[in-house]
């Protein structure tokens, strides 16, 4: 795949969780510095972990397809009751360590960010990125998140210890 070859970005069902599966154990095995699940505990989870994933409540999943191929996945998270319905995060943005560099990420925070407007009730967007992830950092910085704290000692990889940057996204104000 090439900048030029076209993704489909659709929502993730349950149907969908053995490629999803297969996707973020790759993710992890390739980028285990980058995220906090470790990859020995992933691959114990049953296929059923990412069924009931893909279909809680709350959760929008998009997955960012070649074709029939899934090279990439993330999660919108929203939050239940009035006080707190305005807030939503992106979460578990993973793409196939294969198509890295190929604007699968740009593509599917692009569409998640447009779905998060399109509920009209959710005024801000929030995420946590491990600091010194620098490919990460320029992406939520090309769509303008910006960072409001950083969480020292967030999770230990290799005897190493990393910080988590908290980062926040304002949408234009609700609607409703």
């Amino acid at each position: 795949m090439n900048m030029a070859e076209p993704i489909t970005i659709r929502q993730l069902t349950p149907a969908d969780a053995a490629a999803y599966r297969s996707l973020r154990l790759a993710g992890l095995r390739a980028f285990p510095h980058a995220f906090r699940p470790d990859y020995e505990e992933a691959v114990q989870q049953p296929l059923s972990w990412a069924e009931q994933r893909l279909a809680k409540a709350g959760e929008y999943w998009f997955g960012a397809f070649d074709e029939a191929t899934l090279v990439g996945a993330i999660c919108l998270r929203t939050q239940a009751g009035r006080k707190i319905r305005h807030s939503a995060s992106l979460n578990a943005l993973v793409v196939d360590p294969e198509r890295q560099r190929q604007g699968v990420a740009r593509a599917l925070v692009a569409h998640l960010i447009g779905f998060a407007r399109s509920l009209e009730y959710i005024r801000q967007l929030t995420l946590t990125v491990h600091d010194g992830n620098t490919n990460a950092e320029r992406l939520y910085d090309a769509f303008g998140f910006r960072q409001f704290g950083l969480e020292p000692d967030a999770f230990l990889h290799d005897g190493r210890y990393y910080a988590k940057q908290h980062r926040q996204l304002q949408l234009d104000s609700p609607t409703s």
